[in-house]
């Protein structure tokens, strides 16, 4: 029996990722089928149904796996500048077969609200500093943040991202430096 978290159910989502990850490079997530991803990642369909109900579940859970990854590398500090952000766009470069699929779809938690709010504490002392914002009020600045970051990936990710991650990092500087006690 397998159960959630043991070795080989855990190896069998690494095989099913990296078969995801090999298809995205000749074509979309919408022109395969759950029987290639299988067949790329050599194991049976009932192991993937014992991983996920779908392939829009599998990109899901890829892309909240992505985020604790990239939560993990990167965090607010006191010394905000244009820099904060390399880590972010180069963690979006290194994995954007998945990101350039991902952001096609609808999903609303790509890169950004979700990831933000979990750091609303921090982002509230740095960012407002001593302006007196409400919860609510934070929550709409970080979500309007986060809906143009994702924007920015987006379009970065169509152009195969052609940009540096340093010159992306200056673009979002750029773009919120009126609007952020740290860009100044």
């Amino acid at each position: 029996m397998n159960i959630t978290g043991n070795a080989r159910f855990l190896t069998t989502e690494d095989f099913i990722e990296k078969a995801v990850f090999s298809l995205l490079k000749k074509r979309d997530y919408d022109d395969f089928t759950i029987k290639e991803i299988c067949k790329e990642a050599a194991i049976n369909r009932s192991s993937f149904y014992a991983h996920y109900s779908d392939i829009n579940d599998l990109m899901i859970k890829i892309e909240e796996k992505l985020a604790r990854k990239l939560n993990e590398i990167w965090k607010p500090t006191d010394n905000y500048d244009e820099n904060v952000f390399i880590p972010f766009f180069e963690f979006i470069k290194e994995y954007k077969v998945f990101y350039k699929a991902f952001a096609k779809s609808n999903s609303p938690s790509f890169a950004a609200p979700d990831m933000l709010k979990k750091q609303k504490d921090r982002f509230k002392q740095i960012i407002f500093g001593n302006i007196n914002y409400s919860d609510t009020e934070i929550d709409y600045h970080l979500y309007y943040f986060g809906g143009g970051l994702k924007a920015i990936c987006g379009l970065w990710l169509q152009n195969d991202c052609k940009e540096s991650p340093e010159e992306m990092a200056k673009i979002i500087h750029d773009e919120y430096a009126n609007n952020a006690k740290y860009f100044k």
